[in-house]
């Protein structure tokens, strides 16, 4: 930076030299006088050092707070364990109310269980986001989907990027309702990051949903029972464990109120929101196509065979 500001105030001082200010023995001498004020006072000089001066210590003092809080919150974020990570796509899938972390648990004991979350010395709850899973889904998703689509022969070339625009769109919209919405309830607060990871997880739920119907259908739509109360299961899960979230860390509440003692208005917010985020869940399920039924001519080859074997059959047991 040094070294660029010192060129450029270099090239503005040849520029000043060379276009005719402060030579009065000039070809045409009209700029003499006005020339003579520039360079007898040194504003010119003055005024660029200032300019360089300021701009070089915005950056610089702009640049070295940023990096190191950029680096602290990535890291506070990805920060985990294999074992952790098992735990929490588990809790993901059954998000049952999780026991708060004592007071006196330290990195010593919590190091203990290697499935619990420790950051700076002091464990971690379960329902603290963390943004590792969220990636993982997000870009499985997307891969899953672009499969579905390829094995209905209907992928296209630019299908991947544009999936990933939706994707990030319909996230900063999750979360640009939410923290709206979260302002007039009276948590100004929320932090937009959390947010932003919250509304991340549902693509777990949407990626394990895309495996289970890729191994019941073979690439096709899947059916039965069983992948019906599975999918309810997955959007039901999703919603929960977002409200569980909202519902228990202080993050999410009002600023003038503890746990117990919510407004109104903040109890409809964090309802209103796993809503919202089931219904996109919904909307993001591919569209699976029905399995093509057999040209009659091979069904009636088919039908032929059968009865060919249950004719041979009963002659054998006759």
């Amino acid at each position: 930076l040094a070294t660029f500001y010192s060129r450029l105030h270099a090239c503005l001082k040849a520029m000043e030299s060379t276009s005719g200010f402060g030579n009065a023995g000039g070809p045409a001498g009209q700029m003499g006088s006005s020339g003579d004020v520039f360079t007898n006072t040194g504003l010119t000089d003055q005024m660029t050092s200032a300019m360089v001066g300021h701009f070089a210590r915005e950056i610089t003092h702009g640049s070295l707070n940023l990096w190191p809080q950029l680096v602290q919150t990535a890291k506070s974020y990805f920060d985990v364990t294999h074992g952790y990570v098992l735990r929490k796509v588990l809790w993901q899938m059954l998000p049952l109310p999780g026991e708060k972390p004592k007071s006196t648990d330290g990195e010593i004991n919590a190091a203990e269980d290697w499935t619990r979350r420790v950051y700076q010395g002091l464990e971690v709850q379960i329902e603290v986001p963390d943004a590792y899973i969220p990636t993982m889904g997000f870009i499985t998703y997307v891969i899953l989907y672009c499969l579905v689509q390829g094995l209905q022969e209907k992928f296209a070339p630019d299908m991947l990027s544009s999936m990933l625009t939706l994707c990030l769109v319909v996230l900063v919209l999750e979360t640009a309702a939410a923290k709206a919405a979260l302002y007039v309830a009276g948590s100004p607060e929320a932090p937009v990051v959390d947010l932003v990871v919250l509304f991340g997880y549902k693509y777990l739920h949407l990626s394990v949903q895309l495996l289970v119907g890729l191994v019941i259908g073979g690439g096709w739509r899947p059916t039965g029972i069983f992948y019906k109360l599975f999918s309810l299961g997955m959007v039901v899960n999703c919603g929960v464990a977002l409200w569980q979230v909202l519902h228990r860390l202080p993050r999410f509440h009002p600023v003038a109120s503890g746990q117990d003692c919510k407004t109104e208005l903040h109890q409809i917010v964090i309802k209103a929101l796993p809503a919202l985020q089931a219904l996109v869940y919904w909307w993001l399920l591919p569209a699976w196509a029905s399995q093509p039924a057999l040209p009659a001519m091979e069904s009636g080859i088919t039908t032929t065979i059968l009865k060919a074997a249950a004719a041979a059959a009963n002659g054998t047991g006759t």
